[in-house]
């Protein structure tokens, strides 16, 4: 299984990717709207109040921003007090935060518990019961397949 960093380059948009849709050009990362109209830039970050990418994003620059997400997404799974979680449970959590933020994984309460007790079939029933799955079922599918099947 690859690590949560690569997992996220891909389902944000790979360097080629990016390259194609014109995200990435003359050597750096320049910020575009995400599926919900939100300026994002790199490899999935939302552009926050206060944020200036005006001048845009080297690889390497994206690449810390990346990793400074993941620790911020790591930092609030804590904040849910679900004990200590099998790797492959964890890492869908960080990335659900990741993608949905603490607000909008919150709302999964019984994704959350099916977490919790370690329930995989659970949490692979309970996302594909919502909406973040409608309109990301490609990602979703693969997270879901992520899940040691136990």
């Amino acid at each position: 299984m690859a690590d949560i960093k690569e997992r996220l380059r891909i389902y944000e948009g790979t360097l080629e990717y990016q390259k194609h849709k014109g995200y990435y050009k003359n050597g750096k990362f320049w910020t575009y709207k995400d599926s919900m109209g939100y300026d994002t830039i790199g490899y999935g970050h939302l552009v926050l109040k206060g944020e200036d990418f005006t001048n845009g994003l080297t690889p390497i620059e994206a690449e810390i921003l990346l990793a400074k997400d993941i620790e911020k997404a790591k930092t609030s799974l804590r904040t849910l007090n679900l004990g200590t979680l099998p790797r492959d449970i964890e890492d869908y959590l960080i990335i659900m935060i990741f993608q949905l933020g603490l607000t909008g994984t919150s709302k999964f309460k019984k994704l959350l518990a099916a977490a919790k007790a370690g329930d995989r079939e659970g949490m692979r029933r309970e996302s594909r019961d919502s909406l973040w799955y409608r309109q990301t079922k490609n990602r979703v599918d693969d997270m879901n397949n992520q899940l040691d099947w136990k």
